[in-house]
């Protein structure tokens, strides 16, 4: 039964699938999908995805190259079932994007001042501290995952034994996941907060005001790294189509921006950090 507050991963696949026609190219789906939730915790909720973890997820699938990229591709009509059957408020669809290959060449350091190191993973301390907190709950349910394996295999039929399976692959995802994590930690610059100063590119970091050309709104993000993204207070991440086309702009730019809706014109008006 479905609670109040919406199904978890699991319900909401289950149903998910049931609304779809079979066939072998849907059962290959069912694998991707199966492998996702996996990702994300199969008994949580819905609606405690965060975008940053459905971009997260598809940066890791898109290490794999286009061939493994196109993995994603099962999850989009997922993550738009969601939000219709009016589960979540936010589109997740949209975040389920592939990061393009950074060049690392010395043009871009030298006017990306001083987030230069493309390599690195600029977080703001809260951001770091949020990491580390993530690897320490992972290590505890690494823990959990070890004690449900050795019970499922005091279950001698292993041809048929689907939680041996099941507990198998969340503990591969989990070492993926802390190694993950952990190496972005390694490579971690904390990023030094304070009194804002002008700005004349926007970095990571900066805080970006844009006045819409249409309406003559203004809206306020702040770039930041994708494990810290959180549209709900203003962060966005650097590989989302607006913090991607903001990325190295300066004050004074027009942007035109290609999302699900349609096009978005702003002007930058300021760029602070």
């Amino acid at each position: 039964m479905i609670s109040q507050s919406g199904p978890t991963l699991s319900e909401a696949l289950t149903r998910f699938i049931a609304s779809k026609k079979g066939g072998k190219k849907a059962q290959d789906g069912h694998q991707e999908l199966g492998r996702f939730v996996a990702w994300c915790g199969r008994q949580r909720n819905v609606n405690d995805v965060s975008p940053a973890e459905v971009a997260e997820y598809a940066q890791h699938i898109g290490l794999g190259g286009v061939d493994s990229a196109l993995r994603l591709n099962p999850l989009k009509p997922f993550l738009a079932y969601l939000k219709d059957e009016g589960w979540i408020v936010i589109g997740l669809a949209a975040h389920l994007r592939v990061p393009r290959t950074r060049k690392t060449t010395g043009s871009r350091s030298s006017s990306s001042g001083a987030y230069a190191d493309d390599d690195a993973t600029h977080l703001s301390q809260e951001g770091y501290d949020r990491l580390v907190a993530q690897v320490t709950v992972l290590k505890g349910e690494r823990v959990s995952i070890v004690d449900d394996i050795r019970r499922a295999m005091e279950d001698k039929d292993f041809r048929e034994n689907a939680p041996l399976e099941a507990a198998k692959e969340r503990q591969g995802i989990i070492e993926s996941k802390i190694r993950e994590l952990e190496a972005g930690l390694v490579s971690a610059v904390v990023m030094q907060t304070g009194r804002r100063t002008a700005q004349q590119k926007a970095v990571v970091g900066a805080k970006v005001t844009l006045k819409d050309m249409d309406s003559g709104k203004k809206v306020v993000y702040t770039l930041v790294d994708v494990r810290e993204a959180d549209v709900s207070s203003g962060k966005i991440s650097t590989v989302s189509p607006v913090g991607s086309a903001l990325m190295s702009r300066s004050v004074g730019e027009e942007i035109a921006i290609n999302v699900p809706k349609g096009t978005l014109n702003y002007t930058i008006e300021k760029i602070s950090t």
